[in-house]
């Protein structure tokens, strides 16, 4: 593999409720951009990036991520997740809690883009996938 940062999986975290989305190839994130991931209104929840570094250090890895509904732009965050170096072993990045949207205008799909960058403006991956904030699981 040439890439020097692999995304393994984003993890969506909320007490019992665990989301794995497989990051692990192209076909793995063809089929995410596909689907639909569905979450309660009002929850806390976390997100988890799995990834691994190989060959060189890796300096100033960002992870962005904008929400779109309705092709208007919600939200758009930027979370540092530092510098990293070549490991055989999977890393991860753990981003703060954070509150699902609750109301009957917030539930509804959300079309978002992420993306992972390093400071030297390369970008690890770029994808797309749907959120879909519901009244109950």
């Amino acid at each position: 593999d040439k890439r020097n940062v692999i995304v393994q999986a984003l993890v969506l975290e909320s007490g019992d409720h665990v989301i794995r989305m497989d990051m692990s190839n192209e076909k793995a994130i063809d089929e995410l951009s596909k689907r639909t991931v569905s979450i309660k209104e009002g929850i806390e929840y976390t997100f988890k990036i799995e990834f691994v570094v190989q060959r060189e250090v890796v300096s100033g890895l960002k992870f962005l991520q904008q929400l779109k509904r309705m092709h208007v732009t919600v939200e758009r965050t930027e979370d540092m997740c530092g510098s990293y170096g070549p490991k055989y072993e999977t890393q991860e990045k753990r981003f703060p809690v954070a509150v699902a949207p609750s109301g009957m205008m917030a539930r509804g799909v959300y079309a978002i883009r992420s993306k992972f960058v390093d400071d030297d403006g390369v970008v690890h991956l770029d994808w797309t996938w749907k959120l879909e904030i519901k009244k109950d699981w």
